[in-house]
């Protein structure tokens, strides 16, 4: 949960981006296609979409290429 505030925190007062899209980047990020159901009907708005996509793109990447690479560490 720590990454996600600290995401929210630096997003918002630092980039200073607009919640929804940083709220949809924060699901894409975990990729949580649920939440970002969710988010999209509280909102009654698409705007979380577009900052969805890339972090959902990456993560699914770095879960594929990382897996191997940390259990292989831990043993």
């Amino acid at each position: 949960m720590l990454p996600h505030a600290l995401a929210i925190l630096f997003g918002r007062y630092v980039l200073r981006m607009n919640p929804r899209v940083l709220l949809g980047a924060c699901t894409g990020a975990g990729t949580i296609t649920a939440a970002l159901r969710a988010l999209e009907e509280e909102s009654q708005s698409k705007l979380p979409v577009l900052g969805y996509t890339v972090p959902y793109a990456v993560g699914n990447i770095l879960l594929t290429a990382w897996g191997p690479v940390i259990v292989t560490m831990i043993r």
